[in-house]
């Protein structure tokens, strides 16, 4: 998805937020901002881009100006921490339902309601719980995706954030007593946001229920840039039966790839105005795009 005019302004605000956390001399802020505010993006001279490829230049700059390339760590982990104590609760619930498959998806995506990103400073807590209980989904949609899975031998699965990757071992580890693919989890290979690299992905316990691999993006891009992920990776995606693709950043840059349609669902929470359009549900919902 090409950025619309409220990415603008959304991409703006998590810039200085991050910014904030990064350095507390508001002069540093400042400076940041003006530099920033210079990007042809800011100006309304660039829509051929997607909010992740904005971001990324962002976060260059904050690591050229503050001199921090990870100023989120600490919250990362306080996500982990929330993830690790929310598990076992949800884990219970699933094996409760009397759709525990469809249980597991809706954990795994509203499991981005960890997302720090969103605005919220708070440590998150069992409260996700609650969340998930409020946002519908497309059975429809589901159905779809279920039958998608019942024919794939492969799937490649693009983890989003750090917290919510333990909602995807609870949805990996449902899904497998449904269907039995060979799935390979991938991270991010460098901080960018609040995304998972390889290491939250193992402290999550993903590679009990998957192969865990990095994209190989040398570049702080919270997405998917298939021109940008290692040899490996391409071959990976390009060979799989099934892309499942969790998070807004992986959306917006995948959605663009004609590639992968036919074989590629995104999962993702209904977070902004555009995607709210885009996909014709309220804001809140969960969203299973089979693309």
């Amino acid at each position: 998805m090409l950025i619309w005019p409220d990415c603008i302004h959304c991409t703006l605000r998590m810039a200085v937020n991050i910014a904030r956390i990064a350095s507390k001399d508001q002069a540093q802020i400042k400076k940041f901002t003006r530099e920033i505010l210079k990007l042809d993006y800011y100006s309304g001279n660039r829509w051929d881009v997607t909010s992740p490829e904005i971001i990324r230049d962002v976060w260059l700059i904050m690591e050229n100006m503050l001199g921090v390339n990870d100023p989120l760590k600490k919250m990362k982990e306080q996500q982990n921490e929330a993830g690790l104590t929310i598990y076992p609760f949800a884990k219970e619930i699933v094996s409760k339902s009397h759709d525990p498959f469809l249980e597991s998806l809706k954990f795994a995506i509203s499991g981005n309601s960890i997302d720090i990103m969103t605005g919220s400073k708070k440590k998150p807590t069992k409260d996700v719980i609650n969340t998930l209980k409020k946002g519908s989904i497309s059975l429809k949609d589901v159905d779809e995706f279920k039958e998608r899975l019942k024919r794939a031998k492969t799937v490649i699965y693009l983890g989003d954030n750090c917290g919510e990757i333990f909602f995807d071992r609870l949805f990996i580890e449902t899904l497998r007593n449904y269907y039995d693919p060979d799935i390979t989890f991938v991270t991010r290979t460098i901080p960018a946001l609040n995304d998972a690299i390889k290491e939250d992905a193992l402290h999550a316990g993903l590679d009990e229920v998957a192969t865990v691999i990095e994209n190989g993006t040398n570049e702080p891009i919270a997405g998917t840039i298939l021109k940008k992920v290692s040899s490996r990776i391409k071959s990976l995606i390009s060979e799989a039966d099934l892309v499942i693709s969790k998070g807004g950043g992986n959306y917006d840059s995948l959605s663009e790839e004609k590639s992968l349609m036919g074989k590629c669902t995104f999962l993702l929470q209904c977070k902004c105005e555009p995607y709210s359009i885009i996909h014709n549900m309220p804001l809140g919902d969960l969203i299973v795009s089979n693309f």
